[in-house]
């Protein structure tokens, strides 16, 4: 062998094990010249080439198949159960807070979030904040959430974003209903818009203080899963992308879904972001808080032959082969050319098909 050639052996098997590590974490490309070759064992050849070289039974082996068909490049990504990023809900009504929820308790609409003065501001669900009392003749998002949350209580109005007479007749029932004053006009001393059923999160009045600043910090009350990742492995978690998720490590991996991305707020803002998946637990039953692993998919090689990547042995020379098994149990040494790596297999091209069995060394 040449120098050139000897060192363009080095070269590619370097660069072949680089991206075996790279793509199949633990796994490793047995080296034929300084592992025991199957043409060894019996005396009948050296391996030099790696084409052809007969063995002996491959009983003291681990065997598996030639497989043909689609290989997804995934990553795992370690992430948190939870229920996503608290928002702060503000103390607008004047006076002192004389009650106000625990950590943990679910808020629906038309539910208590905080009392002032002994009077009790209700949840009504709407992204837009309350920021100008409601009243007849007044139009906007703010009117249509009013519409939309009145309607979901059972009242009579117009689903649209004006507050015309019958939202007036609405508001009033309500109020009359819940033995406040009956005006027909709502303030943040009667409702504070918050985005859906609310957790809250943490209380940070305190009672017997003015009702300033944030009182209550609230998420939603749906579990997602949160990771921090790399901005080029972002681009396998856009918003929409399917995944699968695992809580714990262990269980069935439930479907789920990107929902937001977000540039990182840690100390790693700029070169990392923030990714929530959504998911759907149905009946299991989930902890608090937890570790999760986000299994998202990549590229995809469909139609191909692959075996797991501990099948591929190096040659001398610097190519690559499999140790295909006879049906009389011999092994014949058959050169491959790898490809694409995936969920712990690799693809490859060369003199094997689909069914034959092939030496996993171990």
């Amino acid at each position: 062998m040449t120098v050139w050639t000897h060192r363009r052996a080095l070269v590619t098997s370097a660069c072949l094990i680089a991206a075996l590590a790279a793509g199949a974490g633990t796994w490793a490309v047995v080296d034929l010249q300084t592992a025991p070759s199957s043409a060894a064992a019996d005396g009948s050849g050296s391996g030099g080439s790696g084409r052809g070289a007969s063995g002996s039974s491959s009983g003291r082996h681990a065997t598996t198949t030639v497989t043909k068909g689609d290989l997804t490049d995934s990553k795992v990504f370690a992430g948190t159960l939870g229920y996503g990023t608290a928002t702060g809900v503000p103390g607008a009504a004047s006076g002192t807070l004389t009650w106000l929820p625990k950590p943990g308790q679910v808020i629906r609409s038309d539910e208590f979030l905080y009392a002032v003065d002994e009077r009790g501001v209700r949840a009504m669900h709407g992204t837009v904040p309350l920021w100008r009392s409601l009243e007849r003749g007044l139009h906007g998002t703010d009117v249509r959430q009013l519409n939309d949350a009145l309607a979901a209580l059972g009242y009579d109005v117009a689903q649209d974003d004006t507050f015309g007479p019958r939202t007036q007749r609405a508001v009033k029932q309500w109020q009359k209903d819940r033995g406040h004053k009956v005006t027909g006009v709502l303030t943040s001393a009667d409702i504070a818009f918050v985005d859906g059923d609310v957790r809250v999160a943490s209380v940070d009045g305190k009672l017997g203080q003015p009702a300033g600043g944030d009182v209550l910090s609230v998420t939603s009350t749906k579990r997602i899963v949160t990771a921090t990742v790399s901005q080029r492995d972002a681009e396998r978690l856009v918003v929409g992308t399917t995944v699968q998720v695992r809580i714990n490590g262990a269980g069935e991996p439930m479907a789920g879904e990107v929902a937001d991305v977000q540039p990182s707020a840690g100390d790693d803002a700029g070169s990392k972001v923030d990714v929530s998946v959504s998911f759907d637990p149905g009946d299991r039953k989930l902890p608090a808080a937890a570790s999760a692993q986000i299994d998202a998919a990549g590229s995809t090689e469909q139609d191909v032959l692959s075996v797991p990547v501990a099948a591929l042995v190096t040659t001398g020379d610097g190519e690559y082969a499999v140790d295909v098994v006879r049906r009389d149990g011999t092994t014949k040494r058959v050169s491959v050319t790898p490809g694409f790596i995936a969920g712990g297999r690799i693809a490859l091209t060369g003199d094997v098909s689909e069914g034959d069995r092939v030496v996993v060394p171990g």
